[in-house]
């Protein structure tokens, strides 16, 4: 494994982590089951350190997270007041994903 292939890993890494974040976040601050779609995401996330983050590489975090039970995809279409529209494609975490981020946190000795 060469440095720049060792980065890419510890960056998906973080990627990964900072997606159950923001998931679990939506989830304590939205009616439940909302979700964050895909477009969210990527807004969300290069709002902080993860603008490098391509399309590409957000779907395959999520078909991770969701092929590892960590997070779930809702299709369902409710609509939501606050967005002002029906809500499309999105993932929720689930509780594995949950417990996945405490241990991580907890590994950690931090919250971020």
């Amino acid at each position: 494994m060469t440095a720049g292939s060792t980065e890419s890993v510890w960056e998906m890494r973080d990627g990964l982590l900072e997606i159950l974040r923001l998931l679990n976040r939506a989830e304590m601050e939205e009616p439940e089951g909302e979700g964050l779609e895909p477009e969210e995401l990527a807004r969300l996330l290069g709002r902080r350190q993860y603008p490098r983050l391509s399309e590409h590489d957000l779907g395959e975090a999520l078909a991770m997270l969701v092929a590892n039970g960590f997070a779930a995809p809702r299709d369902d279409r409710p609509y939501a007041w606050d967005r002002g529209r029906p809500l499309g494609h999105r993932f929720t975490i689930t509780t594995a994903g949950k417990g996945f981020l405490i241990a991580r946190i907890s590994r950690a000795d931090r919250v971020n």
